[in-house]
């Protein structure tokens, strides 16, 4: 019985190539776009996963005297953690990412490994598996370390590493182990793992300290509440005698700003959720999740609802054999049983085409993005039963509407080759096939609506005024050297034709990296400044503007304490007015106030900014370039730093760190315009299909209107007229959902755009435009039948 429903099925789809085609690639692209957005979503969902006991393990973070959270902590915490109850282990990470340290081995020199150093108890919190080498020994003693096999590959060309050295930092370190594949990702993110000894013992100054992340380990299912209770326990036991200095209680203090406190997160929890202060690496996006979890679904509702309507156009040319079939005692059951076994077969085959376009949509985006994706179908087959049962689901639901209009025709009138129409009542077909279109096309403008707003977001952000001139700015890892006089090498520089002003700093924007200073104002007030350790020519490379004062001067002998700060940062202390030579935080004296500049992130307002003069600590150099002399400077500069250094100069521009923090905006912009352009051609195969469906019902009703006289721009307009109001009702119900959900997006940025009129307009006339061009060709067609052939047989 299946085999024949089977048979007849497949003879339906060869039956009508054009339709079974729409219907097919409209489902294959939604699924395909569908499967990405779910894999991403699965990738995101499954950090740290490859953990044993993941559930039960926490990193301690801390709230440090104002400062706000941050994922990092004191290390005398590690020696209090045995009066926490429940915990069985416990290990305290740093992540080392010198921009001036190297990896040598033999000619090959890696530049910044990005190294996790740790104490003992590393592989009993996290049990990394190892491919070669013995997790219980491999880190034992000191330079000893552990490589993943991608960085092995870099270093050594082969994955055969145990035993081999190389050096980093004027030490030989020797490998002795070799990480295997991760099955899943982790927040944990580094190129080789090394011993570190932090601070062998307890001391009373380091509450006064953050450094590093404690992870624990507990020995059973614990509450993060029940251990914060205790965490408190020990920050009033422990760290509130050193750090108060203000006549509060203990348990005052706790709820003060001027507080250190503990908290147990579950390390589940670190990637999925906003990120606090001191991240060990770029956690993930909730907005991002949310965002595409939503496009995700209206791409499903758009493909389905394509289905549905395309199964019902389809269903026009069936009329006889419907009739045939049922005067040879096919009853309603078996014709719902066929109808539904055609729709999922028609999934299952656009089901595996769509996951073929899966696996080309992750590799195209991972070719554009870097790997975004880490996971297919083909490297993670358990999703493909949880896919099949989807599958199947997703096909009955879309095949139940066109099975029971279907199989409820009466067999005679479809004998005499009479039309559906003309059978059925079809009124409460077409509404409920107009709600569809309707609900189709609301989607797609939504998407339409939302992509216009967030391209003219992303070109504000990317053409708003940064307070300084970043052309033309070259950022030299620099790594002193014993006798170095960085006087002398700023003067060389500066003789070659084409190089403005050269500055040593620690800091250049949009580096994305936390350096922060709290600084206690009172016993109830903290401020938290973003620190940039610079010297006097950082100004002239970046031509800030300063606006009171003066910027740091060549031959001042006092730098410990002078200070310029930017205009929020003049704002934050109440020193409008008269600034220069006002002093806060009992130390800190004001020498010049500069405008705001960007630091670092594009959704928050520019915070308070410190600039202070280091003449020892910095290890980057700044080099300002004249453009006409660009071609010319370079050469004379490699020359010049290979002589003064014995070293090929290594640099970036500072535009670089602007496209990594805007590429990271972008990515979310891109997702939206290519699944905003991949609806859009759903909606237009499901709406093409419903042109065919209506014009084949109305050939009767456009012969009579030829006969008695319309031209072909009539009927185009009659024929148009009916699907170009539907999509105007879509697009009045996309708009305020669309309003919603774009200020909700458009509310993440500190500097955003306003929604305007012109922008729904524009949305509004594609909408119409792509709906129009789409039914276009069956219009033309339905206004060039020839009455003739229509009214035969009337």
């Amino acid at each position: 019985m299946i085999s024949h429903y089977l048979k007849i099925s497949l003879r339906a789809i060869g039956k009508n190539p054009l339709l079974s085609l729409l219907n097919i690639l409209g489902l294959s692209v939604g699924f395909g776009c569908f499967l990405v957005i779910t894999l991403y979503l699965y990738q995101e969902n499954t950090y740290e996963k490859g953990f044993t006991d993941y559930d039960k393990i926490y990193r301690i973070e801390e709230e440090f005297l104002g400062m706000g959270r941050g994922a990092s902590s004191t290390s005398n915490l590690q020696y209090k953690l045995d009066e926490v109850p429940g915990v069985a282990s416990y290990v305290r990470l740093d992540v080392a990412s010198n921009r001036s340290s190297w990896a040598e081995f033999g000619d090959k020199k890696l530049r910044s490994p990005r190294v996790l150093k740790t104490t003992e108890g590393l592989f009993d919190v996290f049990d990394f598996k190892l491919a070669q080498g013995d997790p219980a020994t491999a880190l034992e003693g000191p330079d000893k370390v552990v490589l993943t096999k991608k960085y092995a590959q870099k270093l050594f060309g082969t994955e055969q590493v145990v035993g081999k050295t190389f050096q980093y930092e004027n030490k030989e370190l020797i490998v002795t182990g070799l990480l295997d594949e991760f099955a899943y990702r982790s927040h944990l993110d580094f190129d080789f793992i090394s011993t570190n000894i932090f601070n062998p013992s307890y001391a009373d100054g380091r509450w006064w300290m953050i450094a590093g992340y404690i992870y624990v380990k507990m020995d059973g299912q614990a509450e993060p509440q029940l251990i914060n209770e205790r965490l408190d326990e020990i920050a009033k036991t422990y760290a509130y005698p050193v750090v108060n200095n203000s006549p509060l209680s203990r348990d005052e203090w706790l709820q003060s700003a001027n507080k250190i406190q503990f908290f147990a997160k579950p390390v589940r929890d670190i990637h999925l959720k906003e990120g606090v202060e001191f991240e060990f690496s770029t956690n993930g996006d909730p907005q991002s999740r949310a965002t595409l979890t939503i496009i995700g679904v209206f791409i499903l509702i758009i493909a389905i609802i394509n289905f549905m309507n395309l199964s019902t156009a389809k269903s026009s040319l069936r009329t006889k054999e419907i009739g045939v079939r049922k005067v040879m005692g096919t009853g309603k059951k078996e014709l719902i049983a066929q109808f539904l076994l055609e729709s999922v077969l028609v999934t299952l085959f656009a089901a595996t085409i769509g996951a073929g376009l899966s696996e080309l949509f992750i590799f195209l985006l991972n070719q554009s993005l870097g790997e975004v994706i880490g996971i297919s179908i083909v490297s993670y087959p358990s999703l493909g039963g949880l896919i099949l049962l989807g599958v199947l689901l997703i096909g009955c639901l879309a095949g139940v509407y066109p099975a029971f209009y279907l199989s409820s025709v009466k067999m005679i009138p479809l004998l005499k080759g009479m039309k559906l129409g003309h059978i059925l009542n079809m009124g409460n077909a077409r509404v409920l096939r107009n709600t569809l279109v309707v609900v189709q096309f609301a989607a797609s403008s939504t998407l339409i609506i939302g992509a216009y707003f967030v391209y003219h977001q992303l070109q504000h952000i990317k053409q708003m005024d940064i307070g300084f001139d970043k052309e033309q700015v070259l950022v030299v890892p620099y790594t002193a050297k014993k006798g170095d006089d960085r006087s002398a090498i700023r003067n060389e520089l500066l003789k070659i034709p084409g190089v403005e002003a050269a500055s040593f700093t620690s800091r250049m924007p949009a580096e994305q990296s936390a350096n922060l200073l709290s600084i206690m104002l009172s016993a109830e007030e903290t401020l938290l400044l973003d620190v940039f350790q610079a010297d006097p020519h950082f100004a002239d490379v970046l031509n800030l503007n300063v606006m009171e004062g003066d910027w740091f001067a060549e031959n001042q002998t006092q730098t410990d304490s002078l200070v310029v700060l930017n205009e929020s940062a003049v704002n934050a202390l109440g020193l409008e007015g008269n600034p220069i030579g006002q002093v806060f935080g009992n130390y800190w004296r004001v020498v010049g106030v500069v405008e705001n500049f960007f630091i670092d992130n594009y959704r928050t307002n520019v915070g308070p900014a410190i600039m202070a003069y280091d003449p020892k600590t910095p290890d980057q150099l700044a080099i300002k370039l004249n453009a006409p002399s660009l071609a010319d400077a370079l050469p004379r500069l490699e020359a010049t730093w290979s002589k003064l250094r014995g070293e090929v100069i290594e640099f970036k521009y500072l535009d670089e760190n602007f496209a990594s923090v805007f590429a990271k905006e972008k990515q979310n912009g891109d997702a939206i315009m290519v699944f905003t352009v991949l609806a859009i051609f759903i909606s237009c195969l499901g709406l093409f299909g419903l042109a065919a469906f209506a014009a084949d019902q109305r050939q009767h009703e456009f012969g009579i209107r030829k006969v008695l006289g319309a031209n072909v721009r009539d009927i185009v307009h009659v024929f148009s007229l009916d699907f170009i109001k539907l999509v105007l009702l879509a697009f009045i119900v996309s708009v305020p959902v669309a309003i919603y959900g774009v200020n909700l997006w458009l509310d993440t940025y500190a500097n955003r755009i306003d929604l305007s009129v012109i922008g729904f307009v524009v949305a509004g006339i594609c909408a119409l435009a792509i709906a129009f061009a789409t039914i276009l060709f069956q219009s033309l067609k339905a206004g060039r039948l020839n009455p003739v052939e229509t009214l035969r047989n009337e």
